[in-house]
């Protein structure tokens, strides 16, 4: 597996994170080689694949390191401006962007009815959409929500500007 040609720090005792250590930053067209399959949202350089029936997220933190976790290695995260019904899996702040990122066990059409639910009085507006991504625009909240659909997982990533503009 490409992640093992990498050195990393060992498993954090409060939320499994491991530290990437050797090289300095991801080797995105490694990663891309290796997992064709798992999106990369190059903004933010968030990485996100599911191995082995398990999610797990390359992300950098505020301090340019970079964090290997999974599903069952949860950080403390901020709660996004709107309350979809879904915990954030984690959060951070990059190139002028909040982000929640959440993980569910639960297929897409399901991710699409919570939503639907959830943001029904806002207006919003569907940028793309494809079996596997849909991006969609809410204005009133200066945010994109990106979904991607698994096998029987769905990954949301809901960015906002901080900023207050596109």
């Amino acid at each position: 597996m490409a992640l093992l040609m990498w050195t990393w720090s060992e498993p954090n005792a409060i939320n499994g994170m491991m530290r990437l250590e050797q090289p300095d930053q991801p080797r995105w067209p490694v990663l891309e080689r290796k997992f064709p399959n798992c999106p990369l949202t190059d903004d933010l350089k968030l990485w996100v694949c599911e191995i082995e029936q398990k999610i797990w997220l390359l992300h950098q933190s505020d301090d340019g390191v970079w964090w290997l976790s999974s599903l069952r290695g949860r950080a403390p995260v901020t709660r996004p401006p709107f309350n979809i019904g879904l915990t954030p899996f984690s959060s951070g702040q990059q190139q002028g962007y909040q982000y929640w990122l959440f993980v569910e066990p639960i297929g897409k059409l399901a991710m699409q009815r919570q939503l639907e639910f959830r943001l029904g009085q806002l207006e919003r507006q569907r940028l793309s959409v494809n079996d596997t991504h849909e991006l969609i625009h809410l204005p009133s909240l200066n945010s994109f929500l990106s979904i991607y659909n698994y096998n029987q997982w769905t990954v949301l990533i809901w960015l906002s500007n901080r900023q207050g503009k596109r």
